[in-house]
Order: C-alpha cells, then structure tokens, then sequence
C-alpha cells in the first residue's frame, strides 16, 4: 500500500486536482489511521473542486469549442456552464446523457444547445453523431463521415442514422460528404475503403445499434416516443444498455487508474477488456447507484487496486494493475496546482476581446474572468492583430499547451498524448508564469509563510508539504536549511524601515477591446500591458532582498523538480 502521504496527493489530485493544503495534510494525519483514508476521500468528493477537476476532460471528450471572436468552422456555443453545473451537482450519467442529447436550452450563454451548434458543416449533426458514439458507446465513427470504416464495423449509413436522430428528420447525403470512388479507381488498383452510399441518399432517422439495445426499449423509457432526440437518449441509457454503462465506468476507471479496463476508452473495437467480469459488475453497479459517478469513483478510490503503492521503475501501469506507474499530471493539474500549492493569485483577463460589449451576440463570445485553467480558451483572433492580445491568459495557455492542452477542440480527443518533450521543462522554469510563482509579492503565499514566526527548519519542513505533500529528506533539509540560514534571524523588515511605495495620481484602468483596437493608441497599450504581465507583481519590500532571493531560488527548484508534475 502507498505511504499515507502519498496516498493523500494522489488522491487529492485525482478527485479535486490540486494538491492538498497544508491544513488538509494536517486534518488528514490526525485522524484514526483506520478511517483516514475513506473520510478523505468522502471529503474530497463533497468537494466542489471536483467539478473543476472534471471539466478539462469532458470538454475533451465532447469537443467544446468556443471561438470567442468570430466563430467560424467547426466551432460549438460554450456549454461549459451548463456541463460544470452537471458536474458540480452531481448530475445522474443517464439524465446528463439525456439533457445533451436534448440540445436545448442557451446556446451562446453556456447551455447544451452550445453543443449543436457546428458552423460552416455541411453535416453538422453527423459531427455531432461521432462524438455522441465515442463518448457514451465507445464506437469510433470518425471514418464514416464520407465512406464505410475500413477497420470498424460502422457503416457511412450507421453514422447518418444517428445524425438523423439527432436533427429529428431524414438527412440527404451531400457530395462533399462522400469520396468519388470513380477518381480512387484510375489509380489501377483496388481501393481500401468502400462506398455504400451514393451522394443525394436519403437516409430516415434510426437507430444503428441494436446490437447494443433494441429499439423497442425507447418506447417504454423515452419521455417522449415521438421525439427521436428522447428516443436516441433512452436507448443509450436504458438499464438493457449494458454498453452505456461499462463505458462510462471504464472511463471513470481510467482516469482514476492510469489505464482503462478497455484501454482504448472512445473506442472499443480496436481492445477486448483485460478483465470482462469486472468491467460488467462495475457497470451494473453504475446502474444499481442510479447512474452516479461519485458512487464508482468512490468504489474504486477505496480499492486496494487503487492505493496500492507507485512503481517508478514502470512506463506504464500494466493490464494487471499490480502497481501503478507514475502517471504524468494534465495541463490543467500542473498549472492549477501550482497557483494553488504557492497561493499565486490567478489574476488573468477576462476570456472576451470585446470586453465593452458592443459585438453583437453571434459574433462574439465571453467566457468570463477565469479562476481555473478550464475556463480558458484560444485567444486568438482574426489576422492575430496584436492590439487584442490578452498577455496574462497567453502566458498560462503557453504552459498548458506544451502538456497537451487544446485551446481549439474540433474534435473529440479522450486521452492526451502526455510523452516528455524539451519545451516543456524550458518554459514551465523560464517562462512568464514562472516569475509569478516564485517572486515572493506582497499578494504571494509563501510571502506570508515566510513572515510567520518559526524556525527555519520549521519553514522548509512546511515549504516541502505545501508543495510536494511530503517531508523533506535528510539530505533536502540540511541543504537548504544551510541555504535559508544566513539572515534568517534578519529576514523581516521592520515595518517601520519599509519603503514605502510611492502613489501617484489615480488613472482610471485603460484597456483595448473590439471597439477600440484600430485606434492610434491602441498597439501602445498593448504593449505596456504585454510588459506588465511580464514583470508581474513588485517584489515584497516586507522581506530583506538578499534573503528573499534566496527564498525564491529554493521555490523555483523545487516547481521545478521532476515529481512535481507526477502522482506519487
């Protein structure tokens, strides 16, 4: 079994995905070691964090994709607001299922109508078919959009009939959704792919996968039978839907283990599960619980599979799951964890370029202000004019990128690729984030543990579980004991021999938005507002500059120590 720390980062991260604080470590270890660890994790899935923690992968996983200036070509309405709320109540798997599927409510305001929408599409419901039966089927349809799946059993029918559920009419095949076989056939040899469709087919609304559940079913469960939008949701989530099931809780499993019981988790024909008799118990528990995923996810995290101890000498966690291997943090974990663990504030711009509100509703979008790396998104913008830059969210969205974040989804995606790569050492240590976290500001949490009065090893003790949710060892304390030491007594400055900060005149907060970015001054601004991002906050004038420097050369080591961005 894991040591009772690292237990407790693993399974902080994995439920809220931030690291715990330092009062949560301490509430942890003085509980009865026989109930610690099912009181945490009771606690952290009561947490409201464990929406936020959820959302980067179902934003995946549905392909959310809010273009907020001009959107254009493939984009989607943010529904994010709709799916937080799913998330943080609790929602039933069947009646979120059922409520996407439904497609009502806002589109451009956060509501799963934002879902339907698929600009510049010649088939958009067909797109929206795709990430429908990966997400909640684990069948890849993505071939089948112009020809029959030359490597899955999905026909250019199958996916057509389902868009057709989904538009709630027949739909008519469009040539620029089908591939001329005749062109294919000059090249002299046979084609690999098959075209059973012919372009102008006109293709009724139906039901593709009886295999999985028959169609019957929907007249008893739907609310409304005559609807093919509450027919298709029934017949996915019926309890007779054994499919439904076991792919939700293998994608519960997944995520929480390192490795599916299916490990091809959006699509099923490509793996057999590893262990068949568990993956339909699992689901037929998911059933049993009313279809809610904290009752999976709190099975599975009080398994002894699950706290089993990390074998770093592994890549990968093996199909036996006899131990699990380091499993790198996503881009939302590194970066949200470590504005958590410093107690950085998470001062970035509002997500709109049209912050004045003068763009009408269909072309523009705003996210709001941001206080977790989820509700960000591309800010980009048409011929990236640099008047409409947003420095701060650039800053952030540099690092997550470089760990597999998409500022753009077009199209589902339910595991990221999480191979090293040079960028991402280099600009998680040197980067503009990187001066934010370790300048020790007045605004700054370290700032403040270091004012407090302890000893210096008392410090460093507490430095190492802020951030790494561990003592130091032998070796760490005694080296960066010896390196805070000289000046410690001194560190703190009188208040009285502060400097104080001179204040000029009051200006009001200028900025540059749609309706002003053409404007002579407007580049200017920029500018300077690309220059403030990156000086960040002034250094604290409350700590001897000396020592403080020492101070933030021990925190930048350790952001930037290789277990930071891996579970223990």
């Amino acid at each position: 079994m894991a040591e009772d720390l690292h237990f407790l980062r693993r399974v902080t991260l994995d439920t809220v995905g931030v690291p715990p604080s330092e009062s949560e470590i301490n509430a942890f270890l003085s509980d009865a070691r026989e109930t610690r660890r099912t009181n945490v994790i009771d606690r952290l899935l009561d947490d409201p964090r464990r929406a936020d923690h959820w959302m980067g992968y179902w934003l995946d996983v549905l392909a959310e994709n809010p273009n907020i200036l001009n959107p254009t070509l493939n984009n989607t309405g943010p529904f994010r607001w709709w799916l937080y709320e799913s998330l943080l109540d609790n929602k039933p798997a069947d009646l979120f299922v059922t409520e996407l599927v439904r497609m009502e409510g806002s589109e451009r305001y956060g509501g799963p109508a934002g879902f339907a929408t698929a600009t510049q599409n010649d088939l958009p419901m067909a797109a929206k078919g795709m990430i429908v039966s990966s997400a909640f089927l684990g069948v890849e349809m993505k071939c089948a959009r112009c020809h029959d799946a030359p490597s899955h059993v999905s026909l250019q029918k199958d996916l057509l009939q389902l868009a057709a559920l989904l538009k709630q009419k027949p739909i008519k095949l469009p040539a620029s959704s089908s591939v001329p076989m005749d062109r294919l056939s000059q090249t002299g040899r046979k084609p690999l792919i098959e075209v059973t469709l012919q372009p102008g087919s006109v293709v009724e609304p139906a039901w593709p996968f009886a295999r999985y559940c028959d169609e019957s079913v929907a007249n008893a469960l739907a609310e409304d039978p005559t609807n093919s939008r509450d027919r298709l949701a029934a017949l996915i989530t019926a309890p007779q839907n054994e499919r439904f099931a076991q792919v939700m809780v293998n994608r519960i499993w997944q995520r929480l283990m390192g490795r599916g019981l299916v490990t091809s988790v959006s699509d099923w024909e490509k793996n057999n599960p590893s262990h068949p008799e568990l993956l339909r118990w699992l689901g037929h528990q998911f059933v049993a619980s009313g279809y809610d995923i904290q009752a999976i996810s709190r099975m599975i995290l009080n398994s002894h599979a699950y706290q089993r101890a990390t074998d770093p000498t592994l890549s990968e966690t093996s199909p036996l799951f006899i131990s699990p291997a380091p499993r790198r943090l996503t881009a939302e974990q590194i970066v949200d964890s470590v504005f958590n663990a410093t107690g950085t504030p998470f001062d970035l711009e509002e997500v709109s370029l049209d912050i004045d509100s003068v763009r009408a509703v269909a072309t523009t979008i705003s996210l709001g202000k941001p206080r977790r790396c989820w509700m960000l998104a591309s800010s980009s913008n048409e011929r990236d004019r640099p008047s409409l830059s947003l420095p701060r969210i650039t800053a952030v969205t540099s690092v997550l990128k470089t760990f597999g974040w998409r500022g753009a989804r077009q199209d589902p995606q339910s595991l990221r690729d999480t191979e090293s790569n040079i960028l991402q050492p280099a600009i998680l240590a040197n980067g503009v984030m990187s001066i934010w976290l370790t300048r020790l500001s007045d605004r700054h949490g370290i700032t403040q543990l270091a004012l407090e009065d302890q000893s210096v090893e008392q410090l460093v003790d507490r430095v190492f579980l802020r951030l790494l949710t561990r003592k130091p060892t032998n070796e760490e304390k005694e080296r960066y004991v010896r390196f805070l030491a000289d000046g410690y007594e001194t560190r703190v400055i009188p208040e009285s021999d502060r400097v104080k900060p001179t204040r000029g005149k009051r200006e009001p907060v200028r900025y540059v938005s749609w309706s002003n970015h053409v404007d002579g001054p407007a580049n200017t601004l920029a500018v300077q507002k690309e220059a403030e991002a990156r000086r960040g906050d002034p250094p604290t004038n409350a700590l001897n500059e000396d020592w403080r420097l020492r101070m933030e050369d021990m925190l930048w080591a350790i952001l930037n120590a290789p277990e930071w961005v891996y579970t223990p």
